[in-house]
């Protein structure tokens, strides 16, 4: 998740390294008890199927911030994601990331 609600997807992160919890400091738009990454920071969240110390939606874990750039480290949008982290996430669950 980024900028308060982009929904970005992919298999693989950190091609920018990864960056402090507090650089991700944007809530998500339409769940404001989540962050949802900020100015080309990304909230990464992996899909997995238990949780590990983090109140998950569907099942996902929480990654960590990391930096991006205009060759985007995650590069699919999830367009209809948009400001919903459920929806994002069930976006890429469906879409096999």
């Amino acid at each position: 998740m980024q900028y308060s609600g982009e929904c970005w997807a992919g298999n693989k992160v950190g091609k920018y390294g990864k960056r402090a919890d507090s650089e991700c400091n944007m809530k998500c738009k339409y769940d404001n008890s989540r962050f949802c990454g900020a100015g080309w920071r990304n909230s990464v969240y992996k899909l997995v199927w238990k949780e590990q110390g983090y109140q998950s939606i569907i099942g996902e874990t929480e990654e960590g911030c990391y930096k991006d750039a205009g060759n985007r480290d995650l590069p699919t949008l999830l367009r209809a994601g948009y400001g919903k982290p459920k929806t994002c996430f069930e976006l890429a669950r469906n879409g096999g990331f």
